[in-house]
């Protein structure tokens, strides 16, 4: 066969697979509930490990990441726990 249609057949089994598990996701509740309790569980653990920080810290690990969101929960945890 040739390479492109190799790809055009790959891309194909993508595609069905991900209609496949689509599909699932959709259809089943239970599963969704888990996927949704992971998720809350990832989201509380970083909450968690942004308090334990130390500033230089929060700095360094939003710059690596690119996410600004880090140093704003840890200035705003800072901010609640002298009380503001």
């Amino acid at each position: 066969m040739k390479p492109s249609v190799v790809g055009i057949v790959l891309s194909g089994i993508a595609v069905v697979a991900g209609i496949a598990v689509g599909y699932k996701v959709a259809t089943d509740p239970e599963l969704r509930g888990r996927i949704s309790r992971g998720a809350q569980d990832v989201y509380q653990t970083s909450k968690r490990k942004v308090g334990d920080m130390t500033e230089d810290v929060a700095v360094r690990t939003a710059q690596m990441t690119k996410n600004p969101k880090i140093n704003q929960e840890w200035v705003s945890n800072q901010w609640s726990n002298i009380g503001y």
